[in-house]
């Protein structure tokens, strides 16, 4: 595991390649909308702001998967607990606290943050001596319990198959014509720019985490445990405290997403939503920081493009000389990302998307040194 070691052989100075993660979440954050939005690719804001919230769910999942080399298949548990304990609580209120108040869902989601660490905590020790398949078979039972659960909708909390979809949003949450903006204290925030806050901090203590002693330590664990355990190190301490960071940072992607959903749906408890966190993790490549972002944004770009896309006009659509009608090709999608997978995994199953495209300007370096000798 490398946290983006500078493997393309360019020299960058040493300030710069210090903070280039950093760097690079801000360049990303600045971009992405402008770049998403414009008509040449999909046209509108909105999947802007979900794709860096799955940003941050994908990138905490890895921080299981790819830093300690866990498995889990039942990871939508945790961000069910950001979508649907803040969405209860604003939506029923509690002693003290109205519904549909401010604070109610500040609390709500500290609740949330603090549930997941407590139940992420007693789960790793419950399931983290079990070894690489008994942990994600456990993942998976346990969280088809709390899908099942919430399913039932026990004290008529939870919605059932209808989930929470009225009354969930804090009073200082705006819609116009589907767009949300914050109103507090006399300003009004894009939300696309609110979730970019949450987003650059939670990666960056997400970044500050594996970069530590903890974060070096996970990744020995997940290279060699045997050897790790023999030099005194508390193998299953550090798994467990890994599912407890992991849950953390996919229940806060939870909370922004029961906003940008307007509540919160049974789906995304669902165990397609964990496989989908899966899938991204290793199309983007879980052997770097920017792999789960890498692959997050691929999957939810390939989604809606793809989804939506009918005619190839060449060379602009202002100036077309060839049509070609795609809309019989790409209705299968699903199958055109599954094999762009597979390809991933075949040739380079940890390096993803991202290290492809981390290999590019190493390519060509290597090609213009040869042409020149």
């Amino acid at each position: 595991m490398s946290e983006e070691s500078n493997r393309s052989g360019v020299a960058l100075p040493s300030t710069l390649e210090r903070y280039k993660i950093p760097l690079g979440l801000v360049v990303l954050v600045v971009a992405l909308r402008p770049i998403i939005s414009s008509d040449l690719l999909l046209g509108y804001n909105a999947i802007a702001s979900k794709m860096l919230i799955m940003m941050l769910f994908v990138a905490g999942f890895n921080l299981l998967f790819g830093y300690t080399g866990l498995l889990s298949f039942g990871h939508a548990m945790f961000l069910g607990f950001g979508l649907y304990i803040p969405a209860i609580l604003v939506l029923n209120g509690a002693p003290m606290l109205p519904a549909g108040g401010n604070l109610t869902f500040i609390v709500g989601a500290v609740l949330a943050l603090v549930a997941v660490a407590v139940y992420g905590y007693l789960l790793g020790t419950l399931i983290a001596g079990m070894g690489e398949i008994y942990f994600a078979l456990l993942t998976l039972a346990f969280s088809q319990a709390i899908y099942f659960l919430v399913l039932r909708n026990p004290a008529d909390l939870t919605g059932g198959s209808n989930g929470l979809t009225q009354g969930t949003l804090p009073d200082f949450v705006e819609q116009t014509r589907g767009e949300i903006a914050i109103e507090a204290f006399g300003l009004s925030l894009d939300w696309y720019w609110a979730v970019a806050v949450v987003f650059l901090l939670g990666m960056l203590a997400l970044w500050q985490v594996v970069r530590s002693p903890f974060g070096r330590s996970l990744v020995a664990v997940s290279e060699n445990e045997q050897l790790a355990r023999a030099m005194g190190v508390d193998t299953t301490s550090y798994k467990i405290w890994s599912v407890t960071f992991s849950g953390v940072f996919s229940a806060l992607a939870g909370v922004l997403l029961m906003i940008q959903s307007s509540g919160a749906a049974i789906e995304n408890l669902s165990v397609f939503t964990s496989g989908d966190t899966v899938l991204m993790a290793v199309l983007g490549g879980v052997n770097y920081f920017f792999g789960p972002i890498a692959g997050a944004f691929s999957w939810l770009f390939v989604e809606d493009f793809l989804t939506n896309f009918e005619l190839l006009q060449f060379p602009l659509s202002e100036f077309t000389l060839v049509t070609v009608d795609l809309s019989d090709i790409l209705v299968y999608w699903q199958f055109l990302l599954g094999a762009l997978f597979v390809v991933v995994v075949l040739t380079a199953p940890e390096e993803g998307i991202w290290g492809y495209l981390r290999s590019i300007p190493g390519w060509f370096r290597e090609r213009l040194l040869g042409v020149r000798k």
